[in-house]
């Protein structure tokens, strides 16, 4: 099986890479081929012990049966065309097809089955909607779901290699010139990630439009998406108005049988604990004492795995189910 890995020098890339070493290449050969941008063309990357120099995406399209892309909308949208018509699938990362109406986003522990209609490109999800849909539809099987409001604080890795820089350059008491933030992130917390619209930023109105779309139901919601001086791992405190009022006991049989859902009952963990896991963890679990209704949680995962690279391989691994 060959794959190309489009964006293989970024941080999701090198996560990808590092995914199929785990999830696929023990027991399916893959012929992987490393591609990114110019800039980066010559750097190498490993892949099952081998090493491999990167190719620069304009030197031509290889013959793949794959191609993971995770190299920004403008690639995604001038190469990943080329890529389906020599017979590839393209898994792409980017937000370039997400709300297109032919394009499949898909979370395979959520809407496996749409999977099916694609035209050659299916839409990897963001990283913040990824695992709290993964958390939410167990209970909206279980229970209907009437709203969501949700705040998010996502780390800077998030924001790629520029994100981690601005960071550790902003820690040692420097300033970094291509940073993404809008104000300094060290010692701080920015409301904003994207620019706004009508009051939302893009990455609010990616949390709506992506899980309405991913679930199949004009759901509302209320996102304030925040980055944080974090490195890896993204939480949020999300807040749901349940259809019904299960007891708490309910709810807790339901996530323990949530696929790639970690239920903790009396506990919580932090973006630390989760860093290299592919699982959601979901603690604070409580009903509102006013609204038995109202079921409040805490949601953390490793937005590089979980919020990107393990999703797109698990669509990967769909494909060839199929």
């Amino acid at each position: 099986m060959r794959v190309a890995v489009v964006g293989a020098t970024g941080l999701v890339g090198r996560t990808m890479l590092r995914v199929l070493e785990e999830k696929i290449a023990p027991n399916t050969p893959i012929d992987v081929i490393p591609i990114a941008t110019r800039r980066s063309t010559g750097k190498s990357v490993f892949f099952f012990g081998r090493k491999y120099t990167v190719r620069a995406i304009d030197e031509g399209i290889p013959a793949v049966d794959f191609a993971l892309f995770s190299a920004g909308s403008e690639a995604s949208l001038t190469y990943a065309p080329a890529f389906v018509s020599k017979g590839a699938t393209v898994i792409d990362n980017s937000s370039a097809f997400r709300m297109d109406p032919k394009v499949p986003l898909v979370v395979p522990h959520v809407n496996p089955e749409d999977i099916r209609d694609h035209q050659g490109i299916i839409a990897n999800p963001n990283c913040s909607t990824i695992q709290m849909v993964i958390f939410l539809k167990p209970l909206l099987d279980a229970f209907g779901i009437e709203a969501v409001d949700v705040v998010t604080f996502q780390a800077v890795s998030g924001a790629g290699y520029k994100g981690l820089f601005a960071l550790e350059a902003e820690e040692d008491g420097g300033f970094y010139d291509h940073t993404p933030f809008a104000k300094r992130i060290h010692r701080n917390v920015i409301p904003q990630i994207g620019g706004f619209k009508e009051g939302y930023s893009t990455e609010e109105w990616k949390m709506i439009n992506e899980t309405q779309k991913i679930l199949h139901t004009k759901l509302r919601v209320n996102p304030t998406a925040v980055r944080v001086p974090v490195k890896v791992g993204h939480s949020e405190a999300v807040h749901i108005l349940l259809g019904s009022t299960p007891p708490i006991e309910d709810v807790y049989r339901v996530l323990e049988k949530a696929p790639a859902v970690v239920l903790l009952k009396d506990d919580y963990v932090t973006p630390m604990d989760v860093e290299g896991r592919d699982e959601v963890f979901v603690g604070r679990l409580r009903f509102h004492p006013d609204n038995p209704r109202l079921l409040s949680a805490w949601v953390v995962a490793d937005n590089l795995r979980r919020g990107a690279a393990t999703n797109a391989v698990e669509i990967l691994q769909l494909l060839m189910e199929e």
